[in-house]
Order: C-alpha cells, then sequence, then structure tokens
C-alpha cells in the first residue's frame, strides 16, 4: 500500500513573493495608465476626458493638473511605473529563489517599499490639505504601496529565524547587497528611459487639436467678458454652472487672467450652454446637449440669472457666476441646485438691489421676460452644439480690435487643461505668424 505523500507546507515567504509580484505590475499599469492621461491633457487635451478620469465625485484632473505632476519634466507617474517595475523585478526573484543575490534581495525589496511608502504618504498629505479631489488611480497607488511593505517586510522575516540586519548585511555580503541596489536601479532607469522617449517622442507626431470641435459659425459676441482691455488673445470658455468640471475650471481661468499668468494680455469671454434647451422653440428636434443633471439643477436658470446681472449692473454678472458655482456646496440632492431665491441671494451679496422674496424685483422680471437675454443664450447653445464640444470646452482666438480674428482658427482644449498649455495656445494665436 502507498503511502500518500504530505501536502506542502505553506510558505509564506514565496506567497508574499508572489503579492509582491503582482502589487507591482498593478503598480506599473496604473502609473502607466495616468502617464496617458497626462499626455491626453497636454498634447491632445480635446481627446482627454473630463476630469482627467471621474469615480462619483473623484477625479484625475486636479492631481495631474498640479505643480507636483511632474518632476524633470515628466510626469511624476512615470518615475512611479518605472519604480514598480523595479520592485516587480526584485519580488519575481524571490519568488524564483528564496535566496536571491545571496539573501539581500528581500532587503533591499524593504528599502524600495518604505521609500515607496515614504513618497506615497506625502502626495496623499499633498492631496488632502491642497487639491479639491482625490485621484482615485493615485489612491490605488497608495494601496498598492502599502500592499508591497507588507509583502517585503513578511518576505524579510522567516519563520523560524531571526532576520538578518542591515549592518550584518553590510559586514558580511557588501557585495551582493550592492549588486541587488545596482539591478533594481538598473531596471528603474530602462524603465524610466523606455517611457520618457516614448513620451517626448510622440508629442511631435500628434496633431494638438485632434479630436477638437470645428465650428461652422462665426463665434458669437459675449455679453460678459472679464480682463485685458485690449486683448491680444480672447479665451472663450464654453459653461453649464451646474457641472462641477466647469466650477473647476471657471475658477482656473478667472484666477489667472486676474493675476495675469497668461504670457500675453487676455480677455475672457463667458458663454452660457446649459444641458437643457433654455429655449425649447429653438431647439424643434430636441438639444443634442440635454443631460437630466442640468435639468434637475435648473442650469438655464442660472444662465438667465447671470446675463440679467450683467444687463442690469455691467460688470457684476462674472462676479455672480463665481457666487452661483459656490451652491454646488449644498448637501441636499434632492432639492434643485438653482432657485430664484437663492439667486436672489447671490445678486444681492453682489449689490444689486433687489429684495428676494419680491417675486417681481428687477432681476426675476429680467429672467422671466427679457428675450435678448435668452437669444444670446440660445445663439451661445447652437454654437456649441457641434460635435467635439464637451462641458466644459475652451477656445483660444487671436484678438483683432477686441474681436475674433475671422481669418485664424481657434485653439481648442477641455476640461483641466494645464494652465500652461492654455498660455502656449495664447501666445500662438498673439504671434503675427501661425506657428508651424
Amino acid at each position: 500500500m502507498t503511502t500518500p505523500l504530505a501536502p506542502a507546507p505553506f510558505d509564506l515567504r514565496r506567497f508574499s513573493a508572489g503579492v509582491g509580484l503582482l502589487a507591482s505590475l498593478l503598480g506599473v499599469g496604473v502609473g502607466v495608465y495616468l502617464t496617458v492621461l497626462k499626455f491626453k491633457m497636454v498634447y491632445t487635451p480635446c481627446l482627454s476626458p473630463t476630469g482627467g478620469c471621474q469615480f462619483g465625485s473623484l477625479t484625475c484632473g486636479a492631481a495631474l493638473e498640479s505643480s507636483v505632476s511632474i518632476l524633470f519634466q515628466l510626469p511624476i507617474s512615470l518615475w512611479g511605473s518605472a519604480f514598480y517595475l523595479a520592485t516587480a523585478a526584485l519580488s519575481a526573484s524571490l519568488l524564483v529563489r528564496r535566496d536571491s543575490f545571496q539573501g539581500t534581495a528581500a532587503h533591499v525589496l524593504l528599502l524600495f517599499a518604505g521609500l515607496g511608502v515614504f513618497v506615497s504618504g506625502a502626495l496623499a498629505a499633498y492631496t488632502a490639505f491642497v487639491l479639491p479631489s482625490p485621484c482615485p488611480y493615485c489612491l490605488a497607488l497608495y494601496a498598492v504601496s502599502g500592499l508591497l511593505l507588507w509583502t517585503a517586510w513578511t518576505i524579510r522575516r522567516p519563520a523560524s529565524a531571526r532576520p538578518i540586519t542591515y549592518g550584518e548585511l553590510l559586514r558580511e555580503r557588501p557585495a551582493e547587497f550592492v549588486h541587488c541596489i545596482f539591478v533594481a536601479l538598473l531596471v528603474f532607469v530602462c524603465g524610466a528611459g523606455v517611457q520618457s522617449l516614448a513620451y517626448h517622442g510622440l508629442r511631435n507626431r500628434v496633431d494638438a487639436q485632434l479630436g477638437c470641435p470645428a465650428p461652422k459659425e462665426p463665434l458669437p459676441r459675449a455679453g460678459i467678458m472679464f480682463g485685458a482691455k485690449d486683448p491680444a488673445a480672447i479665451v472663450a470658455v464654453f459653461l453649464d454652472m451646474s457641472c462641477s468640471a466647469c466650477r473647476r475650471e471657471f475658477r482656473m481661468l478667472a484666477t489667472a487672467v486676474s493675476a495675469r499668468k497668461f504670457p500675453v494680455p487676455v480677455q475672457l469671454w463667458v458663454y452660457h450652454t446649459p444641458r437643457q434647451a433654455c429655449d425649447p422653440d429653438a431647439f424643434p428636434q430636441g438639444y443634442r446637449k440635454t443631460h437630466d443633471q442640468a435639468r434637475n439643477a435648473n442650469a438655464c436658470l442660472a444662465a438667465r440669472a447671470v446675463e440679467c446681472m450683467e444687463k442690469l449692473r455691467e460688470g457684476q454678472g462674472f462676479w455672480l457666476i463665481g457666487g452661483l458655482f459656490t451652491l454646488q456646496d449644498r448637501l441636499d440632492p434632492t432639492a434643485p441646485l438653482f432657485t430664484p431665491e437663492l439667486i436672489g441671494d447671490r445678486a444681492a451679496d453682489r449689490g444689486l438691489d433687489i429684495d428676494p422674496d419680491d417675486a417681481q424685483n428687477v432681476l426675476y422680471r429680467c429672467i422671466d421676460t427679457d428675450t435678448a437675454v435668452l437669444d444670446r443664450i440660445t445663439a451661445h447653445q447652437r454654437f456649441a452644439e457641434g460635435d467635439g464640444f464637451k462641458v466644459p470646452t475652451v477656445a483660444i482666438y487671436r484678438a483683432i480690435d477686441g474681436a475674433p480674428d475671422p481669418e485664424r482658427n481657434p485653439l481648442f482644449a477641455d476640461a483641466d487643461t494645464p494652465l500652461e498649455v492654455l498660455g502656449n495656445y495664447a501666445a500662438q494665436q498673439a504671434a503675427a505668424e501661425v506657428a508651424r
């Protein structure tokens, strides 16, 4: 009678090495994906998804646009994917051989994992205190770093023996320790190098206006303008005040124009493109951009209120937009985002002499009866109804005598396109000759 073979004992260290390899490969994939998103935001902005990526209230846009998203002129996600490629190589070596690099690979992996957790913690703190929204993919990388630290710690501590300290390792096996670090760094450098060649090599092979709108009609006149009196470029932004991406875009552009962060004098023109037909009769076939979010929020009411505010008090419509965007901070999802009373309160805060409780005040009468205001909003919606227009969209025109140059096509950008890119577009449009 044959004696059955005893099951092999569970090898926690090898299991941890396998988990570490899978976690590292996940980190590589997420890092590469974030690098692709960053590339699209900078070099093909019209192909970039609104907000960079969107998972509920979480978005990648703010993280990818922040100053810390670039390190040595390369996306920080590129360095991250190269780092996880190095930890994948170390984990794979430990999965194949328990005593890889004469037993020093586990110690090197723990050093790398500790560095990863430290960097992730610093970035998480920056996200929590500076950015308006955490990036869901970045959160995934933070989790990968934590899991990698656990696996590295488990591999370094054998179940039945005291782990070798780093001091003992340097005294007994210095050559193997240095060799292991060298190999890991070589994988890191090669990974970063290949990605950087692809990143910088492709930017000269793509058309920055790929996927952008191709308007067939001249840009209609905006009722709300802000910025330089004699602009070299006009920055047109198409907004729906019920969308959170529009709020971020408006805030970024308003701050940049106010602080003169553009390389040339610019004027910001605001276009109202709520995702509902403000004048249903003007769209007998239905408005293509209709969205329940805008309808439920009364986005057209907000657009008409802003145009009326500008008509009643010149220069204040622009500032009312900022006040209405703050209503997105309200915590009651069952109530409309914009109501006459809430709008009236914001208008009164901006110095309009009305009683928000009076249904016959001048602001409400304008909203209800001024056909010129409705016609202007309809003209904005018709212009932005074409293919390629998203919410929000930014178009930068060359300015001649305070108006868009009809002889030069605009340069378009999407939500969360970095300000540096928009500045470059403005400089190109302001130049005497079109850049080739």
